[in-house]
């Protein structure tokens, strides 16, 4: 089996504090963390982790972030041979601040100035030997080129819609299963009310679709049933949120890959992308498939 990722991805540095400091005020770090982020790049780490061949496609600017980006994914067995280094572009970064205290974050970020993933920079021949494409959504002019080859190619694709991927609304009809906030699905479809939504997004094209809520879980429904399945979160001592949804993301990959039924694949993957709320940054806290399995042993 092996996933071929296509999307942003960045260098996220988090600090935990105790308090917001006041203006002009400086305060002392309890914890600091410098880790790679991204939606189908955090998603593929997970899969790597979790014995699932994995490849990325995304852009960086040929500068030492732009390494060190790559370097996060590299150093967990994810393929990197097809990212595009720009020469001369100061890649992606982001910077989060958590408050110990009342768990608010503040995140600032700057896209660098790496251009988007062009058409030309994709090719077809990036789906062979692929089992699924994941994309996020951010560049929508070569990933829907990526799309339409592997629905001719029977490769089942899978959308996360939300966050960055603001133009990822033109992506909705091109992928089997469309994983998206409630945020986005609400204004993408205009409507407020789980069910209606759910089968809204249904009629724009994906055969399943998954809403997740934070701490409320997640709902998910299939053209088949049309019947709303609802998850609740996996309680845990969130220390930070930070990823989590592209971990779930990655979870309910994993779930695709194993052929199993939706309400499994969004069961694993709600407890994963709350495991991953136990440390600073969604892959420090290296979550297993078997500690994930365990927690539903105990159900």
């Amino acid at each position: 089996m092996r996933v071929l990722g296509v999307g942003y991805c960045t260098l996220d540095q988090i600090s935990v504090v105790e308090r917001f400091a006041e203006e002009d005020a400086a305060l002392e770090m309890s914890k600091f963390s410098v880790q790679g982020g991204g939606t189908a790049a955090t998603a593929l780490t997970l899969l790597a982790r979790w014995g699932v061949e994995t490849r990325f496609v995304g852009k960086v600017g040929k500068d030492e972030r732009g390494h060190k980006i790559e370097r996060t994914l590299s150093n967990e067995g994810v393929d990197t041979r097809a990212m595009v280094l720009e020469e001369g572009a100061i890649s992606q970064l982001s910077f989060i601040i958590l408050e110990s205290k009342s768990g608010r974050k503040k995140t600032y970020y700057t896209p660098g100035s790496v251009s988007e993933l062009g058409v030309q920079e994709i090719h077809p021949e990036m789906l062979d030997g692929v089992s699924c494409l994941l994309v996020d959504g951010v560049y929508p002019h070569a990933q829907s080129v990526l799309m339409k080859a592997a629905r001719e190619r029977n490769i089942p694709v899978v959308l996360k819609a939300g966050g960055r991927s603001s133009q990822a609304a033109e992506l909705v009809g091109l992928c089997d299963y469309l994983v998206t906030t409630e945020r986005f699905a609400s204004r993408f479809t205009g409507m407020g009310q789980l069910a209606e939504l759910c089968r809204a997004l249904l009629e724009r094209g994906p055969h399943t679709v998954v809403v997740t809520m934070g701490d409320e879980g997640c709902v998910a429904m299939t053209r088949e049933s049309e019947t709303m399945l609802r998850e609740p979160a996996h309680e845990v001592d969130v220390v930070d949120v930070t990823g989590s949804g592209d971990v779930f993301v990655g979870a309910f990959v994993y779930g695709i890959l194993q052929g199993w039924e939706v309400s499994r694949s969004v069961a694993v993957a709600n407890v994963a992308a709350g495991l991953s709320c136990t440390d600073v940054g969604a892959r420090a806290a290296n979550v297993s498939l078997e500690e994930a399995a365990a927690v539903l042993n105990r159900r």
